[in-house]
């Protein structure tokens, strides 16, 4: 970057290293935890802010006994903290896939790249490939972590692996015929040219390989919401 006035660069070093918080961690207990597979777990911790205080009017004054005032906030993690994956697979002719999967929490239909909580021991590109072929029966000839993102920086602890997988046309006709044959975890979700065809069954998951465009087109129409696909596709686009 241009350096103009001595001021740009200074002020983009301040935005990549942050700024120091004022905020004061005082306590953290666990509120809730799911006996689910997700392990969802709620936190709550007590946070004041460096010269408030409860009963004082001004900055830093503090009056009677200048006991900080404090605020509860929530927020969760699943797995421990273990980071997530999304993955982005990539074929040889330039398009990506989608998989659409009927969403409890949001009660509708979501198209989402490929993804997965971690597990202990697990690199994230590993998750990656695991989710690709659980969802997709496909491998991969290669993959290259993008980024480390934060889903919700203000109610969500955890972090979530953005990686490219290239697959190969191979890779997709061996997962085809495995499907053709009956093989256990290959192929579950049907592939579809058309993701939008009138004939579509509303009740199930599919898959469709789509160009950038098509993606593009689908964003600008309201049709991809998901919030996790739509910065992992940004990312991918500026870094491929």
């Amino acid at each position: 970057m241009t350096e103009v006035n001595g001021g740009a660069d200074d002020a983009m070093t301040a935005i990549r290293s942050g700024l120091e918080s004022q905020m004061i961690v005082h306590d953290e207990k666990v509120v809730f935890q799911g006996d689910d597979e997700s392990q969802f777990t709620v936190f709550q911790t007590d946070v004041s802010v460096d010269g408030e205080s409860g009963d004082g009017d001004g900055e830093g004054e503090r009056e009677g006994d200048g006991a900080p005032r404090t605020h509860s906030v929530l927020f969760a993690q699943v797995r421990g903290g273990q980071p997530s994956a999304v993955c982005i697979p990539v074929r040889s002719d330039g398009r990506l896939l989608l998989v659409r999967h009927w969403r409890i929490a949001t009660d509708s239909f979501e198209w989402e790249f490929p993804r997965s909580m971690g597990v202990p021991g697990e690199v994230s590109g590993a998750t990656a490939e695991r989710e690709l072929f659980a969802e997709a029966g496909v491998g991969t000839d290669g993959r290259r972590l993008l980024q480390m993102i934060h889903a919700d920086t203000c109610k969500l602890r955890d972090s979530v692996a953005v990686v490219e997988a290239k697959v190969s046309d191979e890779e997709i006709q061996a997962g085809a015929e495995a499907a053709a044959d009956g093989a256990q975890g290959a192929q579950p979700v049907r592939a579809v040219d058309d993701p939008f065809r009138a004939d579509a069954d509303d009740t199930d998951s599919r898959l469709a390989w789509l160009t950038p465009e098509e993606i593009d087109t689908m964003i600008v129409e309201g049709n991809i919401m998901d919030g996790i696909t739509l910065a992992a596709y940004l990312i991918w686009k500026i870094r491929r």
